[in-house]
């Protein structure tokens, strides 16, 4: 059983990394709720009816010129979608496609009560400590 939650999970990622148009760096997010089901995905571009042939961040080191994008970051999608479809984000876990989520969506994933963020590079079961430990270090 849970090698096949594995990789329905990994199946979701790749759907959802395919629909991104991020021309930098593409990014999916899954979220699962309480129960371990599907609740919604999400991937970072901007909005369909935006031209978006041009990355307006070309040059900038990764995480500088952040506001300079008219994208939504995948987790921030993920919970929309979820809120919108089957509204159940709450002690739920995001998977991640790639790093650990920015400032402003883990502050998102946090308010959506999403209680584990699994990334290809760990586990974080308190998001919360481990944004306080990133704000005390800078």
């Amino acid at each position: 059983m849970r090698n096949e939650k594995t990789e329905e999970i990994k199946s979701r990622l790749e759907e959802a990394l395919k629909n991104s148009t991020c021309l930098k760096h593409p990014v999916a997010a899954v979220i699962y709720d309480i129960c371990g089901d599907y609740a919604g995905s999400g991937w970072n571009g901007p909005p369909d009816f935006m031209k978006h042939d041009k990355c307006l961040r070309d040059g900038y080191p990764s995480g500088k010129g952040m506001e300079l994008c008219p994208g939504s970051h995948a987790e921030i999608m993920a919970i929309s979608n979820a809120a919108k479809y089957t509204g159940s984000t709450y002690m739920g876990t995001m998977y991640l496609s790639s790093w650990f989520p920015c400032v402003w969506c883990t502050n998102s994933i946090i308010k959506a009560g999403i209680k584990r963020v699994v990334t290809p590079d760990g586990i974080y079961e308190s998001i919360e400590k481990r944004i306080l430990a990133e704000n005390l270090r800078n």
